[in-house]
């Protein structure tokens, strides 16, 4: 590994790929002091966060820059949330900024992203929890401070998109030290009146003015309403805590009556689709009906109700003489039946009585045959065993003859067995078992 030859840039990619890899560098809050300023044409902030003792570089792109609600200058003290990278074509560590807020508040982001991780972790986030909305919700709370703007923004959105809900409203503070304490006894108060939504509103501002929808209490609160609540607090770029308890969050009050209002020209058009389908369908049932019933009119039987009685009793007269006739041959049927039963079982009871009578004779026959062939067969048997023992090799052995083998085989000459082979000699009383030291052929 030592001695590996690296290029330039395959060394800047492989520290790029260890930092980017690296879950405590993916996402900070830094405090520090921004030097170097410059907003690029394109939208993009370059600068450098210093302290005094060092510096990195930042980018912050386009799509960032444009949400940052304060003059950002040079000698501005700010928070930076952020992650840690490299640029390559540099070779450069820098810091990619996503956000940026006043030095001034930072203990406040620290103490609010801490306890969005507390809540998280015990899972008053997770969307199982969360209410389905009602499609076409006709009881409407709206909780937001007393004349504000939000509030009305609410009303007359729902008046133009959903004119038929009622609106109840729960005046409140928002902003304050109080705000949050107020805001949940009025939750409280609109939660026991089983509306078919809640929606809590409030304008823009800084955090200090949203701080108290980012109170753990309310955020409990919330989450254990029965009735769904929707949010909109704040502008686009705000997120409070109650955001992520509620059941819905919309970006703006706006954007929350719409969210929980059907639009009623929608409605309306599509109740009149639904009508033309219906319509369409009950003309398409009444034209099958009818039709029906015409073919139904036309029946003969409809037109002459007598006629259909009439066959009806001609046929019946024709089912009971041929259910007569029925009747009267199967009677006849029995009759001959039973006396071919009488007659079948007298003949059957001769039958069996004969049959009886030879297989008696036939058993005698076969014992006699049987006997008989076991005194012939015992009479050869014996002739048979007296000529055997006649013709026995043990007889000859008991005249003083006996009978030499070699390998289970009988000698017949001298030149059946060699000098030294093993011979073995049978005797009426048993056998000898020897070795050939010479053979000796016998001249004639």
């Amino acid at each position: 590994m030592m001695n590996r030859m690296w290029s330039v840039s395959a060394l800047v990619s492989y520290i790029k790929r260890g930092i980017d890899h690296d879950e405590n560098l993916m996402q900070l809050l830094v405090r520090g002091e921004i030097s170097n300023l410059v907003k690029h044409r394109s939208g993009h902030y370059y600068f450098t966060l210093k302290d005094d003792k060092a510096r990195m570089s930042c980018v912050m792109f386009s799509n960032y820059a444009r949400l940052v609600r304060f003059d950002l200058e040079n000698g501005s003290r700010v928070i930076a949330q952020c992650k840690v990278s490299v640029y390559e074509a540099g070779g450069s560590v820098q810091l990619y900024v996503n956000g940026l807020q006043p030095d001034g508040i930072g203990e406040m982001y620290l103490q609010l992203e801490a306890l969005k991780k507390k809540m998280m972790s015990e899972g008053y986030f997770d969307p199982a929890h969360k209410k389905k909305l009602t499609m076409y919700p006709m009881d409407i709370a709206l909780i937001s401070a007393k004349e504000a703007a939000a509030a009305s923004d609410v009303r007359t959105t729902i008046a133009r998109r959903w004119p038929l809900a009622k609106i109840t409203f729960y005046p409140s503070l928002v902003q304050g030290s109080e705000a949050a304490a107020m805001l949940i006894e009025t939750i409280k108060k609109a939660d026991q009146k089983h509306h078919d939504v809640i929606l809590l509103v409030r304008g823009g501002g800084s955090i200090e003015d949203l701080w108290a929808f980012n109170q753990e209490a309310l955020a409990k609160c919330i989450y254990d309403a029965a009735t769904p609540i929707v949010t909109g607090v704040g502008h686009e770029t705000d997120t409070t805590l109650v955001d992520y308890v509620s059941d819905a969050r919309a970006a703006t009050p706006t954007a929350a009556a719409e969210l929980v209002t059907p639009d009623i020209q929608e409605v309306s058009d599509q109740l009149q689709r639904y009508k033309k389908m219906m319509a369409d369908r009950l003309k398409m049932l009444l034209d099958r009906s009818t039709h029906r019933l015409d073919k139904v009119k036309s029946h003969p039987y409809i037109k002459n109700p007598m006629a259909y009685i009439e066959n009806s009793m001609m046929s019946l007269d024709l089912k009971r003489n041929a259910f007569e006739t029925y009747i009267h041959g199967m009677m006849n049927l029995h009759s001959d039946v039973e006396q071919k039963r009488i007659r079948f079982a007298h003949a059957g009871r001769l039958m069996v009585q004969k049959m009886e009578n030879q297989l008696w004779q036939q058993n005698d026959k076969l014992l006699m045959h049987t006997k008989r062939y076991g005194l012939d067969s015992e009479r050869e048997l014996r002739g048979r065993i007296q000529l055997l023992d006649a013709y026995s090799p043990l007889k000859i052995l008991l005249r003083g003859y006996s009978l030499t083998k070699i390998n289970g085989h009988c000698i017949k000459s001298i030149d059946d067995v060699q000098v030294n082979d093993r011979i073995v000699t049978t005797l009426s009383d048993g056998e000898i078992y020897s070795n050939v030291l010479k053979k000796e052929k016998k001249h004639e």
